[in-house]
């Protein structure tokens, strides 16, 4: 049997989260050389369970996150998958956590309009 990816309990995987802030952003590679085609955005977030930080990405058509530092927040979609790297007799494991999103906690994923006055004077 083959994983592609593991989806996880967030509560039980991660426990509370809380916002640490952009951490870089991921652009494309042709034939070795870095484009301008922004591919994804890692950010840092304090994860309970785990006991320190993890880094999420989050693909490149999501808005910039600026949220206040510290900020509770809540992941949508994750997933967990993982890659090998040999090293003579030894392999290194990096685990990736991809969401489609993060979103502070209790909120939506959809930005309110704008409000605006019956006052307005044209």
């Amino acid at each position: 049997m083959n994983f592609n990816f593991i989806v996880p309990d967030e509560k039980m995987t991660f426990g509370e989260l809380k916002f640490l802030g952009l951490n870089r952003e991921r652009y494309a590679y042709v034939d070795g050389k870095r484009t301008d085609t922004l591919e994804s955005r890692i950010y840092n977030l304090g994860s309970s369970v785990q006991g320190g930080q993890i880094e999420v990405t989050v693909p490149s058509y999501v808005e910039l996150k600026e949220y206040d530092f510290f900020q509770d927040v809540e992941l949508k979609n994750p997933k967990i998958s993982a890659g090998a790297r040999a090293n003579g007799n030894f392999a290194n494991v990096n685990w990736t956590v991809e969401v489609e999103d993060i979103l502070i906690k209790g909120g939506s994923s959809v930005k309110p309009a704008a409000a605006t006055s019956g006052n307005d004077k044209k």
